[in-house]
């Protein structure tokens, strides 16, 4: 019996000394004092976080290193007194991969991202999080340049090339550019057929104001509601080469000509006809302006002049 006790406590020796080797390697501040503390050199140590394998100078991470986070992410790069700071690139996985400036283990300052989706994004970083100006790129093709704050874009400009079918339908959009700041939204696109919309998105939806650019080159600049004419707008035809031919000035419904206003038959002021018009045509009793001080009284019905009296 006596020598198994003897054999038991040799084992517990020696499993206790092994323990202490193993803490030993794991933690050189244990092994280092004085001036060591000061040593550079270059190991692994395992923590609670994971293994790190690189520079160090005492018992701190310093200079360059690797570090296997137990989480499944990898850090390659810059430390400083046992963090990342300084250049380096964090890969997490099945997500994507930051490369740029760390600083306090986070990223900070200038930095991209890229998705393994194919997203990326290039700018600022603000403790973990897209702040401040940047430029996000999406996999469709669209980018987002603007301001941003704990990774949600403020301010900026969205703009995307679409690339259409060449039998797509003549109405779909192949140019956006949307523009927004705080209430301010603006958006711009065109569409396969020749159509551009530069304006409030507001108008589209509810009520707002754009410059409409017909295929035909016409073009129509005031207020629309939900996408049609609608309030006090300028309707201009133009010719093929550009040129004004005639155009409208007046109140608009339903994305018809209606209410009080003046047609112009030319670029000129004169001649030109005020009065009401319903459904694109004059109606009723309007004054035909010949010319500054020349007028006269005309009478329409369904677009029809029926009469004509100088005044």
């Amino acid at each position: 019996m006596k020598k198994y006790v003897i054999s038991f406590v040799a084992f517990c020796v020696a499993f206790v000394v092994a323990l202490g080797f193993i803490y030993y390697q794991a933690n050189p501040a244990v092994r280092l004092s004085g001036d060591q503390l000061d040593l550079e050199w270059h190991g692994r140590i395992e923590n609670e976080f994971g293994t790190y394998n690189g520079a160090l100078i005492g018992d701190l991470f310093f200079g360059k290193g690797d570090f296997e986070f137990l989480s499944g992410e990898t850090y390659t790069g810059d430390w400083k007194d046992s963090h990342m700071s300084g250049i380096g690139v964090v890969t997490f996985p099945k997500i994507g991969s930051y490369t740029g400036e760390m600083k306090g283990s986070k990223r900070n300052g200038q930095g991209t991202f890229v998705w393994l989706s194919g997203d990326m994004y290039e700018g600022n970083w603000e403790n973990d999080a897209m702040s401040g100006k940047g430029k996000y790129s999406f996999s469709n093709g669209g980018t987002l340049d603007g301001t941003f704050e704990n990774n949600k874009p403020i301010s900026g400009t969205y703009t995307r090339e679409i690339v259409l079918p060449e039998d797509a339908p003549e109405t779909n959009v192949s140019y956006l550019e949307y523009i927004f700041s705080g209430s301010t939204k603006h958006v711009v696109f065109r569409t396969k057929g020749g159509l551009k919309y530069d304006g409030d998105i507001s108008a589209l939806i509810s009520t707002g104001s754009a410059t409409i650019t017909y295929p035909s080159g016409n073009v129509y600049v005031g207020k629309l509601s939900a996408g049609q004419r609608q309030g006090k707008g300028l309707y201009t035809w133009k010719d093929s080469s550009g040129a004004t031919i005639a155009y409208y000035e007046g109140n608009w419904e339903l994305d018809s000509m209606n209410g009080q206003g003046e047609y112009h038959y030319s670029s000129s002021i004169y001649p030109y006809l005020s009065g009401s018009f319903c459904d694109d045509v004059p109606e009723g009793t309007l004054t035909y302006y010949k010319e500054a001080g020349n007028t006269f009284e005309t009478k329409w019905t369904n677009g029809i002049c029926t009469s004509v009296k100088e005044t």
